[in-house]
């Protein structure tokens, strides 16, 4: 009896975070999936047209563009929030060291900041008249950080950065699971310095950082419209304008709604491919270790 009242009050207590995912994600996937292959623009009945609006999205020049703003972001935001979240957990993984709570409690603040906020707070960092970044790197050229194409695309990428908390835990974490008996083994061996970081914490700290990747790589595909909106509105010269700014522009300010939610299944379906080619790599690379370790 108490089992069953178990299971019964486990169902009713997952019962709305059920109906919420089925309302405000499947549903609209469903959805958005079906009118990716219609002409629809929210006032009139939709008009089935098949492969149509892909073949002209495919000549659209400034899909082109958004492709290669998007794949810019990716490949510099992906590596820098790893490599920054490893970074910071092994220099405030030390429980004792000093002032370690306040760095760690430093790293995470941004992440909890809403992204709005976020943007704001860097477009008064960036203002080229009083801002103080902007002021250090325009001195002698007196050109606005976000005017430039790839001074906007390293401030949108700053903002992804900076909001790397929730790596930085979980790779903090994983550094404190790392038995100090395999660093006394390394030291006994000679390995100091770089050689410890090299034979024990990478190694073990390998399948949280691929996970981080690919979950990086997911999120970098579509956390650039909020900062992209209100810093650069996908300027200049479309140097921002990244697909998730192109399917809101499409939707939301030309009523093209069949055009973007092919655009957003199109996001998709590239999100997918690029984490199935990540983790082929991953595995790859892993197996290389464990061949070279004698695993």
């Amino acid at each position: 009896m108490s089992r069953l009242s178990y299971r019964t009050g486990l169902r009713l207590m997952l019962a709305p975070f059920l109906l919420g995912a089925l309302v405000l994600v499947l549903v609209p996937a469903v959805m958005t999936a079906g009118y990716a292959f219609t002409r629809y623009d929210g006032l009139s009945p939709a008009q089935f047209v098949g492969f149509d609006t892909y073949r002209d999205l495919l000549a659209y020049a400034e899909l082109r563009r958004s492709l290669a703003a998007t794949a810019a972001f990716v490949v510099l935001a992906v590596p820098l929030r790893v490599l920054g979240g490893l970074g910071l957990a092994l220099l405030l993984h030390r429980r004792r060291a000093r002032l370690a709570g306040t760095g760690r409690a430093a790293a995470y603040v941004p992440t909890v900041l809403p992204d709005a906020a976020t943007a704001l707070i860097w477009l008064w960092v960036v203002n080229p008249v009083y801002g103080p970044l902007a002021v250090v790197l325009q001195v002698g050229t007196g050109s606005p950080l976000l005017l430039d194409r790839w001074g906007a695309r390293l401030t949108i990428v700053a903002i992804a950065v900076f909001a790397l908390g929730e790596g930085f835990l979980v790779t903090l974490a994983a550094r404190r699971e790392v038995p100090q008996v395999l660093y006394d083994v390394a030291r006994l061996e000679g390995a100091r310095g770089t050689g410890l970081f090299r034979r024990v914490t990478l190694p073990m700290l390998a399948p949280v950082l691929g996970l981080l990747s690919a979950r990086d790589l997911v999120v970098s595909m579509q956390v650039t419209l909020v900062p992209v909106l209100l810093l650069t509105r996908g300027g200049p010269l479309g140097a921002t304008k990244t697909l998730p700014v192109l399917v809101y522009e499409r939707g939301f300010r030309e009523l093209r709604f069949g055009d973007a939610a092919a655009l957003a299944l199109l996001l998709f379906l590239l999100t997918v491919l690029l984490v199935a080619v990540q983790y082929r790599l991953l595995r790859r690379w892993f197996r290389a270790g464990a061949v070279q370790t004698g695993g």
